[in-house]
This record gives structure tokens, sequence and C-alpha cells, in this order.
């Protein structure tokens, strides 16, 4: 999964779907995933990879290679963001893991396209500029290396110095499951 928005400049495959690939923060050859479809945006930004390479496997883990006492955080569940006040991370691709406080819950946000999305999360302090579709994720100190997700990133504004993410709740459906280390033991 990712956001939906990321798929919208191509290059597209004859079917309209686009082809989405790894690509790792230390390394320069990045390998495909598979292809998304043309994603329903209307109700949230958000797209389905579909994983056709049996050359890359899936793990249940955030990377955060910056830390070396931590450089892979592993998913043991998902949890609601339900507290103004409260600090989220997430790690991405360009500005990697990187924290801020929960501003409000419930925000709406207009694209310049006209989409407009209700029910995100403003989170403040946090880079995200090129991050859309990021994990957002919650430490547990007493679980480390271990992170509930909350949900990803959609956007962001770098004058405003804030990131916008899509909840855990939205992004749910009975099509997605959230892979945890719960499925490898």
């Amino acid at each position: 999964m990712t956001a939906g928005h990321c798929s919208k400049n191509g290059p597209f495959n004859p079917d309209g779907s686009v082809d989405f690939y790894h690509m790792p923060w230390s390394r320069v050859a990045y390998r495909l995933i598979g292809p998304m479809a043309p994603p329903n945006m209307s109700v949230v930004d958000k797209g389905l990879i579909s994983k056709q390479n049996d050359n890359i496997g899936v793990i249940p883990s955030v990377r955060n290679i910056d830390d070396p006492e931590f450089p892979e955080l592993r998913i043991y569940g998902t949890v609601d963001m339900d507290t103004v006040g409260s600090i989220v991370c997430k790690s991405g691709y360009f500005t990697h893991v990187d924290c801020g406080e929960i501003l409000s819950l419930d925000a709406t946000i207009l694209y310049a396209d006209d989409r407009q999305y209700s029910g995100v999360v403003k989170i403040s302090h946090m880079g995200c500029e090129g991050d859309s579709g990021a994990p957002v994720f919650q430490f547990i100190e007493d679980l480390l290396p271990g992170i509930f997700i909350t949900g990803m990133i959609t956007s962001g504004s770098i004058t405003q110095g804030i990131c916008a993410a899509v909840p855990i709740a939205l992004l749910i459906t009975d099509d997605v499951y959230i892979l945890t280390i719960n499925d490898f033991i």
C-alpha cells in the first residue's frame, strides 16, 4: 500500500496500472514489486500494489538504518491515533525516520486539483516532503524495537511545517491486512 496519488504521473502500463519498485535507502538498484491498478481516491488517498516479484520478500518491519541501536523496527500491530499532543513518527524514503506531535485528529485537506479528504491527522515538526505513502507509527518503549502502525503519510507543507496522515482506520478494509511479527511466530 502507498498513497494513491503516487501513481498519478505514470509511466502507465497499457492497462492503466503503474509499476512500483522497492527503493531501499542504502542501495542504488531498485527492484520491481508489481503494479498498482488505477486507485479509487474518492474517499481516501490510498493505492494497493500487487506484489508480483517472487525475488522480493515481505517482512513486517519499518526501516530505521540511521539508528545503529534499532536499524529495523518490528511491526507488532496497529493502533488508532487518538490523542492530540501525542508523538508519532514516520519512515520515509527522503526524510527517513522523523517524529512529530499530533495537532488535530479530524482535519480536512484540500489538494490543488480540488480533491478533498476529511478525517486526516495533522502532525507538526515532521519532514514529509516526498514521503507520501510512508508508514506512520508509534514507538512503545517497553517493546523496542517494536512499533504499532497508526497510519500513512498523504501530504505535507514545508511552509506550514505540518504533515497530513491518513489514520489506520481509514486504510484497513476487508481487502487489506497489516502483516505483523505475529504472522511469523
